[in-house]
């Protein structure tokens, strides 16, 4: 198949009034010819990104044959070295404890991170596995050829993030090398943040829902591997010598798919042949997922080497969404064509102001190229016949919608701390003018009807309720209520003094160790299972802290149980529990609708010693559970040694009788940073709790039970995950159990004084 360049319109012709237009060479992003010959070793081309022939043979470098010395790999410890009839030299792997015969190559590059690949990519092999399979805890097989990730084994001070090609076992990924190996791909996006990036284990052959089943690695010689990658379409293929064994599109293949969003950056985590590195901090070696053979001809490509279909198929793209009055813009693609291709709109009318472009053969307004009505979800059918007569057609879907004000929330202001928040809209027409309908400011700030920007410093606590109005260049309006709280200064940074017990910031170089503040190194909290370094920035405050899906299999813990100091036990008189938390959603993971992989976020464990075990003394959470407008408040549970010493449900929702001053003051109804306290002091028998520095909720001896901390266990202090028992690094951690925080949490304070 020759190589498609840039398309150019032959014909133009209308027949029935359906608009037809003629292309020759629309582009598919596939290479054929010379480079596409995975029989022979391969040359650099204009589309290669890294090739590494490994002919070296000597020594522990391995070179980029386009001559890139950033790309080098430098072998872990001491490289091992191998033989290719007919193609030279391989990288050799042992699948060694010390991970010592590893490649390893730069960090964050924007090549191997395959950020230049900005439409598609290849990355493809010669493998020779010489392994048994079956290697890895509960007998999986899982094979690393190269990766930018590293399962979450990986260094203590990294974000986990980016993309890994391996060998799987195709049932289910348990079995060894007679069950049938077959390459795979895995990536992973910014998914610590809004709209999860995690392909997961979507592209493992167990779920692809086109696979060739007879196909499959059962020996030890040479195979050819590769993976292909399309963004328009999210596409994956994969081949193993030369065939097609398995094809799945994020888009269409999955009933909640996760798509490829190549948004990672700064993971820390270097590109690696071979597998990961394990060793850890403190050192540990477990060997899982290193490849155990021999590679060779390793190249990654930013194009499709190998067509994916035999005969003319159109892409099966999703459309972007259309905005009322603003320029829009779908360009269609086809693959596997041969010579000119004919498109018409075989069924479906395209809304109001747009039409199949007679010139370029897209989709585009008739007025300026702006939409002039408003429709959700209408099919369009669209047929592409080309040269030789083959013929498909696809049903799209296009949606046209009005500008909107996206701003939901804001943040905390505090008293003396410069504020700052633009107000954001999508996609109205600019310039953009701003209005506050109804309330007012609070004293220091001011709003520029301009810009759409809160701006000042607060001179006062309290909270200002905001309707606040937009209108764009076309007249579109659109308004939303907010509500703007000013907070006192002291609860800006939460900080240690001599009252404090225990305090973490989640600050340091190490991820994976966080330390007490106050030196105390048996509070020392770590990960609850391997997976990287979670912490992230929080937007005006200096500093990282953690991040969790919600699905617990993240989270902190102490090495010790039953530690005297975080049960409170050292507070003899009162003391106050605190922390900033951020709730992220009402769905685990940023998911769209509840599933398997999607739990509802409506109970989270922000920190204490109680767990699913039902083991511990206490816990400071928050849940909606009760509540009138799913709101989430702040609640404690606390237990004694006997059955009629726990104090259960101490929440607003579940008491509400005892919430001090209006209801509406007492949950959290949004996605910002908000403060949380709970207060006790033995004197009054008296249980009290925060929100933003406002008491929202108190109670004197609930249920007639005199608190009494008189409990023994064997749990451990856990925040964001409620441990369902021990945990330490990949314990008995608490994989989408009950009772996981989705969101971030900040500092958490215990102090032996009341503070507030």
């Amino acid at each position: 198949m020759p190589r498609l360049e840039h398309s150019r319109i032959n014909a133009v012709a209308t027949t029935h009034g359906i608009l037809c237009i003629l292309f020759l060479g629309v582009p598919s992003h596939v290479q054929g010819g010379e480079g596409s010959d995975w029989k022979k070793p391969f040359s650099p081309d204009p589309d290669t990104v890294v090739l590494y022939h490994f002919d070296e043979g000597k020594g522990d470098e391995a070179l980029d044959a386009c001559g890139d010395e950033a790309l080098t790999l430098h072998a872990h410890k001491t490289a091992a070295w191998g033989s290719h009839p007919g193609f030279g030299t391989t990288a050799r792997f042992a699948r060694r404890a010390d991970d010592g015969d590893l490649r390893v190559g730069p960090t964050n590059n924007d090549k191997l991170d395959l950020r230049t690949c900005t439409k598609a990519w290849t990355i493809e092999a010669w493998i020779r596995y010489t392994g048994p399979g079956g290697q890895e805890a509960g007998g999986r097989t899982y094979a690393s050829i190269c990766s930018t990730d590293d399962e979450g084994f990986g260094l203590p001070g990294c974000a986990r993030g980016g993309w890994t090609f391996f060998f799987n076992v195709g049932k289910g990924g348990v079995g060894n090398l007679k069950d049938g190996l077959l390459p795979a791909g895995r990536f992973i996006g910014r998914s610590k943040t809004a709209g999860n990036r995690d392909t997961s284990i979507f592209l493992f052959p167990e779920n692809w829902p086109n696979k060739v089943k007879e196909r499959q690695v059962t020996d030890h010689e040479w195979h050819h591997v590769a993976w292909q990658f399309r963004h328009s379409d999210q596409v994956n293929s994969f081949f193993l010598d030369g065939s097609l064994v398995g094809r799945v599109s994020l888009y269409e293949d999955l009933k909640s798919p996760r798509i490829i969003v190549n948004d990672f950056e700064n993971t820390c985590l270097p590109f690696v042949v071979g597998g990961w590195i394990h060793s850890q901090d403190p050192p540990f070696f477990i060997k899982s997922g290193n490849f155990e053979g021999e590679i060779d001809e390793l190249r990654i490509s930013k194009i499709l080497r190998y067509p994916m279909a035999q005969e003319l198929a159109i892409i099966h793209q999703k459309l972007p969404k259309a905005w009322l009055n603003i320029p829009y813009l779908a360009k269609l693609e086809t693959e596997a064509q041969h010579g000119a291709v004919v498109w018409e709109l075989l069924d479906g009318k395209l809304p109001e102001g747009l039409e199949l472009d007679k010139k370029q053969g897209i989709i585009q307004g008739i007025i300026q190229g702006d939409p002039q009505e408003t429709v959700a979800d209408r099919s369009l059918t669209i047929g592409a016949t080309d040269e030789a007569g083959q013929t498909d057609k696809y049903t799209f879907s296009l949606s046209v919608v009005r500008g909107q004000m996206v701003t939901e929330s804001l943040p905390v202001a505090f008293v003396g701390l410069p504020y700052q928040v633009a107000m954001k809209t999508s996609n109205m027409a600019a310039p953009t003018q701003w209005k506050v309908i109804s309330g007012d400011l609070p004293r220091g700030v001011a709003f520029s009807s301009s810009t759409g920007q809160l701006e000042g410093v607060p001179t006062e606590k309290g909270f200002s309720r905001l309707v606040i109005q937009v209108t764009d260049a076309n007249g579109l309006q659109d308004r939303c209520e907010l509500k703007l709280s000013v907070l006192p200064r002291e609860l800006h940074v939460i900080e240690a003094d001599e009252n404090t017990v225990v305090l973490y910031d989640w600050q340091g170089p190490n991820g994976k160790l966080i330390r007490d503040v106050m030196g105390d190194d048996e509070l020392t909290l770590t990960w609850t299972n391997m997976g990287g370094d979670k912490r992230v920035s929080w937007p005006g405050r200096k500093g990282v802290f953690p991040m969790d899906n919600g699905r617990g299999e993240h989270g902190w813990a102490t090495k010790g149980k039953g530690i005297p100091k975080l049960d409170l036990k050292t507070c003899q008189e009162e003391w106050t529990v605190e922390a900033w938390v951020r709730r992220a959603g009402p769905i685990c993971a940023y998911g769209e609708k509840v599933d398997t992989n999607h739990q509802p976020f409506d109970y989270g464990h922000i920190c204490g010693t109680y767990d699913n075990s039902k083991r511990g003394v206490w816990e400071l959470y928050l849940s909606d559970h009760d509540s009138a407008d799913g709101s989430m408040a702040p609640g404690v549970h606390f237990l004694g040694a006997e059955p009629d010493e726990a104090l259960m449900d101490l929440h607003p929702w579940k008491r509400p009788d005892a919430i001090v001053g209006s209801p509406e003051q007492a949950g959290i109804r949004d996605t910002e940073w908000h403060h949380v306290a709970w207060q006790y002091s033995y004197a009054e028998d008296l249980h009290q709790l925060f929100l933003d520095g406002r008491l929202i909720w108190q109670m004197e001896s609930p249920d007639g039970r005199k608190l009494i901390n008189n409990r023994q266990h064997d749990a451990q202090f856990s925040v964001s995950s409620r441990l369902r028992g021990y945990s330490r690094y990949g314990g008995d951690f608490n994989f989408r159990g009950f009772g996981n925080f989705f969101g971030q949490i900040g500092e958490i304070r215990i102090s032996n004084k009341r503070r507030y």
